[in-house]
């Protein structure tokens, strides 16, 4: 029962990716390579809801006609182009995770394989969205790229935050399903998305702690 439960809200969270896609492809319209990748990764991330979806059929428990058009709800991005891809990184590197932690923990086989193959799409896909939020920061002046990095690092500080301050359907998921469901270690998640976010800024982040400090800083060189 708790592993149907954790694919069943695995399969829901995934399904934001049709709504998401229509708002990248509006909100970066002009940036051709971004845009061209982002058909790849919703192709992709279709291929997710739709083979959990299939495990559930397959041992019994389908899910109800509506499911998925009900997962497809996304809210709006926000105005900050490196915010926007800062908040997909995060979310990518924890959905990796997790379904990484699940391949190993599966009482069930095929899961277990499933589980593996979406983790490797899951990091992928953090990885490209790390690239093109680094290029966009390249290609910023001074005074714009240091207020793309508040925005950035304010969307990791929500983040750490819990679910409560952010709107990304990953996190929601794994408030949803509650600590145990997982068993996750999510403070080494939680850091390493600090370290990684760090990377991607430029700014000197290790652990939690650091987040705020650098934020005040960083929001008064504004």
């Amino acid at each position: 029962a708790e592993l149907r439960a954790v694919v069943r809200e695995m399969a829901f969270s995934e399904n934001a990716t049709y709504s998401a896609t229509q708002r990248f492809l509006e909100a970066f319209f002009d940036d051709v390579e971004l845009t061209q990748w982002i058909a790849v990764w919703f192709y992709e991330e279709t291929r997710h809801p739709h083979v959990l979806l299939e495990w559930l059929r397959r041992i019994g428990e389908p899910v109800a006609g509506d499911f998925v058009l009900k997962g497809r709800i996304s809210t709006p991005f926000m105005r900050s182009p490196v915010g926007t891809l800062v908040t997909n990184v995060i979310s990518e590197l924890t959905a990796a995770q997790s379904y990484r932690h699940l391949a190993r923990t599966s009482p069930e086989p095929v899961m277990s394989e499933i589980a593996r193959r979406i983790a490797g799409d899951e990091a992928r896909h953090a990885a490209s969205f790390f690239r093109f939020a680094r290029r966009t920061l390249a290609g910023e002046s001074p005074d714009v790229a240091r207020r793309s990095r508040a925005r950035g690092l304010e969307v990791l500080q929500a983040w750490l935050g819990g679910a409560a301050q952010t709107t990304h359907p990953v996190a929601q998921m794994l408030d949803r399903l509650g600590d145990g469901a997982l068993d996750l270690d999510f403070a080494a998640v939680r850091t390493r998305v600090v370290r990684v976010v760090g990377l991607l800024l430029d700014v000197p982040l290790r652990r939690e702690d650091d987040v705020a400090l650098v934020l005040r800083e960083t929001l008064r060189g504004e």
